[in-house]
């Protein structure tokens, strides 16, 4: 009968590789995902030799062996450490702790079949004797492991019923905008309608009130655009037609699709942006609509009358010369944000309200809405593989401070 091997790597790459080379070999294989996964896999297989990776996501290798040898049937089983770590310690450590072999990455053919089966024939053997303190100190070790086993595998169910619970509400939101669109649609249709009747154009009282119900209904249609929109953005890096995108461009179309909000505020605004700046790598509507909703929230936050800056510049990364990124930068004039508050806007239907940000605008609109503006705007930033923060001096309406929203988009 063959032997069985326990392969513990998290790597696809590295796992299928050792898989491949220790069954042409003749040996059953069988592979764990993770620490955990490893030491549970270990007390049901009861394997002849186990293969643990150091580097693991959850546990590390010294921990889960550290567990495994706890159990009375796993004492005796060779366990070879396989990591790409270059530690100098590594080496006796992982012998300390109950490894038999060492092997280093990228694991040499010849020399991962010689150990293993090198080692298929020597079962592990404790030490003979313990001082009274290293024996405390181990089962001490074990202790503290099995402890924050329960406590991984207990944070493991809570993020997947969290995960269950987000997948409900996205699925929730899509089917409750995609029911709601439908008779928002009649409604602004038929308010439409009355707005071109003779008889409401020439009663002001009544075009007043048609006019509330359109604004109201073109509200409603935004919010749900927007709900829809997040759902959407966590799949913007898959559906999104990336290619080469100049910046200006960008700002250009944001500037023309803000235009008409710009001017009903009386802001000015004004780009700067060097000539010479390269091309970024993404989609030209997605990274539009990013910058567009920055743009926006600094309209909706700015006194009427105020300023908005647009800049660009080419940053280079000091230990990666070939590396270099677009910094996109917007600035305003508006009542700024708390300091403690300013991570809270980009989380998903954190509001106006929730962050103290009051517009001053002619007409008295307070900022309101889900508040996914941000959220948006974030997720297709980091599906682009760049970052976006705020920097404000804190929230102020007679000062106005104003605040910096930083972009950091990598070049082609």
């Amino acid at each position: 009968m063959s032997a069985t091997i326990l392969n513990v790597e998290d790597t696809p790459e590295n796992r299928d590789l050792v898989r491949r080379i220790l069954e042409s070999e003749g040996y059953q294989v069988i592979d764990a995902v993770n620490a955990l996964d490893g030491i549970e896999k270990a007390i049901k297989v009861q394997p002849d030799l186990i293969l643990m990776d150091i580097n693991l996501p959850d546990l590390d290798g010294f921990s889960a062996v550290t567990r495994i040898r706890g159990y009375d049937q796993l004492r005796s089983v060779p366990i070879l450490a396989i990591t790409a770590r270059n530690i100098s310690d590594d080496r006796e450590r992982a012998r300390a702790i109950g490894c038999d072999g060492y092997l280093s990455k990228p694991v040499d053919f010849d020399e991962l079949i010689e150990t293993v089966a090198r080692h298929l024939h020597a079962k592990h053997l404790e030490p003979e004797q313990l001082t009274e303190r290293e024996y405390y100190l181990k089962e001490q070790n074990v202790n503290l492991i099995e402890e924050l086993e329960h406590k991984l595998a207990e944070l493991t169910q809570a993020y997947d019923r969290l995960r269950h619970f987000e997948q409900a509400k996205s699925n929730f939101i899509s089917v409750a905008s995609h029911e709601l669109r439908t008779p928002l649609t009649v409604i602004h249709s038929y308010a439409q309608m009355l707005q071109m009747l003779p008889a409401v154009q020439n009663d002001s009282s009544a075009k007043e009130l048609l006019d509330g119900i359109y604004t109201g209904v073109k509200r409603l249609q935004e919010v749900m655009n927007d709900m829809v929109s997040v759902i959407r953005v966590e799949l913007a890096g898959q559906t999104a037609n990336f290619s080469p995108v100049s910046v200006r461009s960008v700002i250009n179309a944001v500037e023309a699709d803000q235009k008409s909000a710009l001017q009903h505020r009386q802001l000015d605004i004004s780009s700067l942006i060097p000539s010479d700046l390269p091309m970024v790598v993404g989609d030209f509507k997605q990274l539009t609509s990013a910058l567009s909703r920055i743009v926006g929230n600094a309209v909706k936050y700015t006194p009427d009358g105020g300023r908005i800056t647009l800049s660009a510049r080419l940053l280079k990364d000091v230990d990666h010369p070939d590396t270099s990124f677009i910094e996109v930068t917007v600035a305003d004039t508006g009542v700024g944000i708390a300091r403690e508050k300013q991570k809270m806007i980009f989380e998903k239907f954190g509001t106006a309200a929730d962050v103290a940000l009051h517009s001053t605008s002619k007409s008295g609109f307070m900022g309101s809405g889900a508040g996914l503006g941000l959220t948006i705007a974030k997720g297709i930033i980091e599906a682009h593989n760049g970052r976006i923060w705020v920097e404000s001096e804190g929230f102020d309406k007679e000062k106005l401070p104003g605040s910096k929203f930083f972009i950091l988009l990598p070049t082609q």
